[in-house]
């Protein structure tokens, strides 16, 4: 049976994400089996313009490029993966119906870099969001996904849930 490339890279990517997730269970004490981070994938239909987008207008790191996939990191444990949609499980949908959060401490600073970016179409600038649990920004992808960039706001009792 012959393998192709793309049919090899998902095969070695699950294999690297399974063996990293048993350790993370064998590993922990809690009740619970462990969660070592998580990759959202959003999928496109103009790969190159998606990752370049991120990579070069957002500023992150690339750490995977195959013809089908690229996945960039957010933490040392989250990454974002960008899919094309030729070839991936799922085809890009209108109203996308997905938002990917990205916490930050530094809320301004990731504003005041982002906001005049060619390429960068703001939704709107900093602003309170979710009931007055988080100070947030917005933005479209080349994709029309909505990327937020945002702060906890530690008046609110019940944002310290989920603030670290």
């Amino acid at each position: 049976m012959a393998i192709n490339n793309k049919s090899a890279s998902a095969l070695i990517l699950g294999l690297i994400v399974t063996v990293m997730l048993i350790a993370q269970a064998c590993a922990s004490d809690n009740s619970n089996p462990s969660i070592a981070g998580g990759v959202p994938f959003f999928y496109y239909n103009d790969l190159n313009a998606a990752a370049n987008w991120y990579e070069n207008k957002i500023g992150l790191k690339k750490v995977t490029e195959e013809e089908w996939v690229v996945i960039f990191e957010l933490t040392d444990t989250s990454y974002l993966g960008l899919v094309n949609a030729s070839g991936g499980s799922l085809k890009p949908t209108g109203g996308k119906g997905a938002v990917l959060s990205i916490e930050t401490a530094e809320l301004e600073a990731w504003y005041e870099k982002l906001k005049d970016v060619d390429g960068i179409n703001m939704i709107h600038g900093i602003e309170e969001g979710a009931d007055g649990m988080i100070d947030e920004f917005r933005m479209t992808d080349p994709g029309g996904y909505i990327i937020e960039f945002f702060r906890w706001r530690s008046h609110r009792e019940e944002a310290s849930k989920y603030a670290k």
